[in-house]
């Protein structure tokens, strides 16, 4: 041991610095995914040495990249650089409109190699992700870094959160949900309205004859009569898109929603929405208007987009949809024919009580982060830096940074719905002031009052925001009626499922929506009905029944 070299002092102090800055060289390259122990942060959460994060990028129609952005190199990423530090790598983008996200997440999951953030809408997905380790516990980095301000939105969607929260971990930031502004609508053409000397119809016996007035006749003024369609139906049908059945189907006393709806009745008992006995007369009414000519009979072959596209073209005066509707698509018809689609009520049936199915609050999207980054606080910064940038600073900020879909362009974000402000935006509206609104509500108060006085007559997010939560918009009519008449119901289905309901939900969805499209085209008769529900049980539906029951016990 006494034998054993020593090296010189010098030497030592030169292979100390060459190794320092060897490894800063080495975790810079490697965008410093080294562990937050060896990355300093300042007080705002900006990192010393830059580090990486990959994102998955929901695409959709509706997303708008302004003055040649890309989703690589735009106004956030440039942001989020100066300001924490962090440069953003595009793991993937995908339409999350269609099917196409959902597939290409489906086939990332399967290949193990996730983003560091990504998004998903299926509760099954976060589940399971969660459930086999794979998520980032963010438990501990949301109390850390969060903001004072973050904290008080988890104290307000206390439900959301717990959505997102299983054996008391945090796996997800949650889309903060106030789930009452799901309720549907009609909406109609009110220059159709007014060519066919027509009122917005109260019942649906009145909105068939609606149908069949836009259907037969010459709405459009085109001089041609019988061009154009009284009714939209989208293929996917129980799905919240622009022309399900939903609002239909709500007017027999069925809470339709998805393939999620599940409730105790008036007995307590519980049940689904797609099996109720009323869905059997829904259906035979749009049996009769489809045979009638009175929806598009290539309802069931068109995806989406062309859809969109047949309501943008003005051949559709009416569909049952949600209440962002002057969001997209009808900001599309006002902005090429300056015409107004409008939401009205749903119409009702003599001799039923319309009830209308919501979510429960705490599912929704979820911002989930792969337990392999290790970097999980990065994504708290990231969401204290959206919430000073667009709550918290000036007019021109927000603009920036929020409006005109720009906040999709962050890989986390404030996922609330501007709908939770609708009760303060109305307060403040009739007192003419916004004083007192909180900071994300006050450019919705200025939206609203820009269109109505013309100033913003042009402005994409003012029209989306009047027809939401202005006085004559969307929301008024759920605050105002559909609640105090107690036709909102909210599913029992939290973010606990049973195995046999996650083993069997896609085959289930695909069966009710394969049996209400033959039914609706008369290639079944009306009787089918009877048949699917008995298919549905058998196929893992009564089990689900029977396994939420103990789940979610009565209370």
């Amino acid at each position: 041991m006494k034998s054993r070299s020593v090296l010189p002092l010098a030497l030592v102090v030169v292979l100390v610095v060459l190794c320092i800055s060897a490894c800063g060289k080495a975790s810079t390259e490697s965008g410093g995914n080294t562990g937050t122990s060896q990355e300093k942060m300042d007080s705002v959460g900006k990192y010393e040495n830059p580090i990486t994060m990959t994102w998955a990028v929901q695409t959709a129609a509706a997303s708008k990249l302004l003055d040649n952005e890309t989703y690589e190199d735009n106004r956030w990423s440039r942001l989020i650089k100066d300001k924490l530090n962090i440069n953003l790598k595009v793991a993937f983008s995908a339409d999350s409109s269609t099917d196409a996200y959902k597939n290409k997440l489906n086939a990332i999951i399967a290949s193990g190699d996730l983003p560091d953030v990504f998004k998903t809408q299926d509760s099954n997905v976060f589940l399971q992700l969660a459930k086999n380790g794979q998520l980032a516990d963010l438990t501990d980095v949301f109390e850390k870094y969060a903001s004072d301000s973050l904290k008080a939105y988890k104290e307000r969607f206390a439900d959301s959160f717990k959505g997102a929260t299983i054996d008391g971990k945090l796996y997800a930031i949650p889309r903060m949900n106030d789930n009452f502004h799901e309720a549907p609508f009609l909406w109609i053409r009110e220059d159709w309205l007014k060519n066919t000397n027509s009122q917005p119809p109260k019942t649906i016996e009145e909105m068939v004859a609606l149908a069949e007035k836009f259907a037969t006749g010459d709405p459009d003024g085109n001089g041609i009569n019988g061009d154009t369609y009284g009714l939209a139906l989208n293929k996917d049908l129980i799905r919240q898109n622009h022309g399900s059945i939903l609002g239909l189907v709500s007017a027999f006393g069925v809470p339709g929603r998805d393939e999620s709806m599940f409730y105790r009745d008036e007995n307590g008992k519980m049940t689904f929405a797609w099996i109720q006995p009323n869905v059997k007369e829904a259906l035979s009414l749009l049996a009769d208007m489809y045979k009638r000519g009175l929806i598009n009979k290539e309802f069931t072959a068109n995806n989406e987009s062309a859809l969109i596209e047949d309501i943008t073209s003005g051949k559709i005066g009416m569909a049952y949809g949600s209440n962002w509707g002057t969001w997209y698509p009808y900001n599309n018809v006002y902005k090429k024919d300056g015409v107004i689609v409008h939401p009205y009520a749903i119409p009702t049936k003599s001799g039923y009580d319309y009830k209308m199915g919501i979510e429960s609050n705490a599912v929704g999207q979820m911002t989930m982060v792969s337990a392999n980054f290790k970097h999980p606080e990065a994504v708290i910064n990231m969401l204290n830096l959206y919430d000073e940038t667009v709550n918290y600073k000036t007019k021109e900020d927000y603009l920036k940074y929020w409006a005109d879909e720009q906040y999709r362009l962050s890989p986390i974000y404030i996922d609330q719905p501007g709908e939770v402000y609708a009760v303060d935006l109305l307060k403040a509206l009739d007192k003419g002031s916004s004083e007192g609104l909180a900071p994300a509500a006050k450019p919705l108060y200025d939206y609203i009052v820009g269109f109505e006085d013309g100033s913003l007559a042009n402005d994409d997010n003012a029209f989306g925001t009047w027809g939401q939560m202005s006085k004559s918009g969307s929301l008024p009519i759920v605050l105002n009626k559909y609640i105090p008449d107690n036709a909102i119901v909210q599913s029992i289905l939290g973010i606990e499922r049973p195995e046999v309901w996650l083993t069997n939900v896609a085959s289930l969805d695909t069966l009710t929506i394969t049996a209400f499209t033959s039914i609706i085209t008369g290639s079944k008769p009306v009787d089918y009905f009877d048949t699917f529900v008995e298919q549905w049980l058998k196929a893992g539906g009564q089990k689900t029944l029977d396994e939420l029951d103990k789940m979610y016990p009565a209370k």
